[in-house]
């Protein structure tokens, strides 16, 4: 499930938000200027897509660029949010 999350993730930086990606992509990579180039319009829409894909909410608050500043921490917030709704049959 996180590597088809963080695969996920990946392509719709790249074919939606059309950003390009870097050619090492680890999971350190931060999700901002200095990495991935995500700046706020690009976050929200990466989480509407996200949301739309899995079923899930995630809330803001999850999200926080103090919390989550890189690419593994984004994708294992995401990861535990599928695995919740995938247990608890809710997804939020």
């Amino acid at each position: 499930m996180r590597e088809e999350t963080r695969e996920f993730v990946l392509t719709v930086i790249r074919d939606v938000i059309n950003l390009p990606l870097p050619d090492r992509i680890g999971d350190d990579l931060p999700l901002g200027e200095e990495g991935l180039g995500l700046e706020s319009l690009a976050m929200i829409e990466l989480v509407l897509q996200l949301e739309g894909q899995y079923g899930i909410q995630l809330p803001e608050e999850e999200l926080d660029p103090l919390l989550v500043r890189d690419l593994g921490a984004f994708v294992d917030v995401v990861v535990g949010r599928r695995s919740a709704a995938a247990v608890g049959g809710v997804a939020q």
